[in-house]
């Protein structure tokens, strides 16, 4: 199974301390998401590149990223899977 090993909690969605002081923060005055939300509009109307790019990333979610190799083609990665077995005597 991929990922963290069993037992490693590191990337627990609860230890992830700073996002959960801003859920809590901002579940106790929702007024201030608000603003948020109204100030990151008005920076993409504006112009700025970033605060656009973040809206289409919250609203349609990120665009899916080609996997390319390292060659000059840059064609898809491709994975093989070598399976060896010891016999046991």
């Amino acid at each position: 199974m991929a990922g963290a090993p069993e037992g490693n909690q590191n990337a627990a969605k609860s230890r992830r301390l700073f996002s959960s002081a801003i859920k809590r923060l901002l579940t106790q005055r929702p007024e201030r998401a608000e603003a948020l939300a109204e100030k990151l509009v008005v920076l993409a109307e504006a112009g700025e590149q970033w605060a656009f790019k973040e809206l289409l990333d919250r609203v349609d979610g990120k665009s899916p990223q080609a996997l390319v190799g390292g060659d000059e083609d840059d064609n898809p990665i491709s994975i093989r899977e070598i399976l060896i077995r010891a016999i046991d005597p």
